[in-house]
């Protein structure tokens, strides 16, 4: 189990979710002293962040620069000025630091590496830790579909490493895929599901494997939708309409497509057609030339529609 550094169970909130309405306020349990590090200062490492800091945990947010410093936690005080009171935002906001150092990741129980989807990269950071950090810190990424044993080999704590895959928007969805190695600890699966819990999220343990649940499952969906539409079969809008009536689903495949990002969706399927039968998901043609013609979605302004 994670501990605090007196050798107390952790997982104790000082911000308690209120019932009715997306609102959290001050509780008298403190939590231990905990240290949470996050590596990565993108969509879901700064919301990762954020929820940890509104849960009442110590964060140490790892980026590159000094000069992005500022512009994170503006924007990180902002985030939390729209859910808790100013006496909130400044307690929680006395329990953050942003470091371009990873010496300073060395007082932390667990770190959280959300970086590019890039297995050199993680291998990368991994191996940077393991040479600052406590024996006993508990490394977790939140890739969304790479190995977690090839980036466990990077290290010399393969037991202490694990998935933990937030969905976006963190502060909406429930899910929080805890992804196992084959090496990875009952002692860490047991301390990284109680956090979860602890965070009022709903965690799920599934085995190291390409693109693990939810993507293994989704993305042939948005791969198969695509094919359609290079086939001719339906124009994009009546595919995305067809399945939001027809399945009730919230989003057709191409809106969650440019959601989740072009370049992103064309990464997890190139994971899933290397570890899988590739004839089963083999990456439509028409996504490889939107990708490499800048049109990510959402974030870019155009993907399969334009923003």
């Amino acid at each position: 189990m994670l501990k605090d550094k007196n050798g107390n169970k952790i997982l104790k909130k000082s911000f308690r979710k209120h019932e009715i309405g997306d609102r959290f306020e001050l509780d008298n349990e403190k939590p231990g002293n905990i240290t949470i590090g996050v590596i990565g200062t993108g969509l879901l490492g700064s919301q990762i962040s954020q929820y940890m800091l509104e849960y009442g945990y110590s964060t140490v947010i790892k980026t590159r620069s000094e000069e992005s410093k500022r512009s994170i936690f503006d924007k990180i005080r902002k985030k939390l000025g729209k859910k808790l009171s100013e006496e909130e935002v400044n307690k929680a906001l006395e329990k953050l630091q942003i470091t371009t150092d990873y010496q300073d990741l060395k007082k932390c129980d667990l770190i959280i590496e959300a970086s590019a989807e890039d297995i050199e990269v993680k291998k990368s950071i991994f191996q940077d830790l393991s040479q600052i950090c406590d024996p006993e810190t508990i490394f977790a990424t939140n890739t969304s579909s790479l190995s977690i044993d090839e980036i466990a080999k990077s290290t010399d704590r393969p037991d202490k490493c694990i998935g933990m895959h937030f969905f976006n928007p963190v502060y909406k969805m429930d899910l929080i895929e805890i992804v196992l190695g084959e090496k990875t600890s009952d002692e860490t699966k047991t301390a990284v599901v109680s956090l979860s819990t602890e965070l009022n999220k709903k965690p799920i343990v599934v085995k190291n494997g390409p693109g693990f649940i939810v993507n293994r499952y989704l993305l042939p969906q948005i791969n198969e939708a695509i094919l359609m539409l290079e086939e001719g079969a339906a124009s994009k809008e009546d595919i995305d309409s067809a399945i939001k009536l027809g399945l009730n689903h919230p989003m057709g495949p191409f809106e969650l497509a440019d959601f989740i990002g072009l370049d992103i969706c064309l990464s997890i399927l190139e994971v899933l057609a290397k570890g899988l039968d590739q004839g089963r998901v083999k990456p439509a043609k028409l996504l490889y030339k939107m990708v490499e013609e800048g049109k990510l979605g959402y974030k870019s302004g155009e993907g399969f529609y334009k923003y």
